[in-house]
C-alpha cells in the first residue's frame, strides 16, 4: 500500500511542478538548462526583477477583486491553496514516524512553496511572491486537517494502518 501511496505522490510531484514552475508546458530539463545558461548570463537581472515581498499584498487585492469577478485573481488565491491540499494529505500517510505531524507538514509545505518561489527567482521563470508561500503552506495545512478529520473519523483508519 505504502508503494501505491508513494507512486501516487510521485504523479503529484510531477504536476504540481508542471503547473507551478512550467506554467502547464511539458516538463522539459533542457529548457531548464537552457535558462540556467541565460540566466548566469545575466545573473544581474535577478536582482532587479519585480516580485512580491510584502505578505497579504496580492492576497487583499485578490479579495478586492473577487467582488468585481476577475477570474484570474480567485483562480491564483484559490489555485494556490488547493494545489497543496494533497500534499498535506498524501505526506502524513507516507511518514513512517507519526511524531509531530502538523509541524512536519507545514514545514515541508512551506519548504516547498519557498523552493518553487526561489526557482522561479533565480532562473527568471516567473516572480517571488510572498503570497504564494502563505497561501501554498496554508494549503498544506488544510490538506492535514482534511488528513486528521478522515483519521478520526475513520476514512483513512484502515490506509494509515496499512502504510
Amino acid at each position: 500500500m505504502k508503494f501505491l501511496l508513494a507512486a501516487v505522490f510521485i504523479v503529484y510531484m510531477y504536476f504540481l511542478i508542471r503547473i507551478i514552475l512550467f506554467k502547464g508546458a511539458p516538463v522539459s530539463i533542457q529548457s531548464l538548462w537552457e535558462q540556467v545558461g541565460r540566466m548566469l548570463e545575466h545573473s544581474d537581472r535577478m536582482f532587479n526583477r519585480q516580485g512580491n515581498y510584502v505578505p497579504f499584498k496580492e492576497i487583499s487585492r485578490g479579495l478586492e477583486h473577487l467582488s468585481l469577478s476577475d477570474p484570474f485573481s480567485s483562480l491564483n488565491l484559490v489555485g494556490n491553496l488547493l494545489a497543496f491540499i494533497p500534499f498535506g494529505m498524501i505526506v502524513p500517510m507516507l511518514l513512517s514516524q507519526k511524531v509531530r505531524l502538523f509541524q512536519k507538514v507545514f514545514m515541508l509545505s512551506l519548504a516547498l512553496s519557498l523552493s518553487f518561489e526561489v526557482t522561479q527567482l533565480v532562473l527568471y521563470i516567473g516572480t517571488f511572491d510572498v503570497d504564494d508561500l502563505i497561501l501554498n503552506t496554508s494549503g498544506g495545512v488544510v490538506g492535514y486537517a482534511i488528513y486528521r478529520l478522515s483519521v478520526s473519523s475513520g476514512l483513512f483508519t484502515t490506509i494509515s494502518k496499512r502504510c
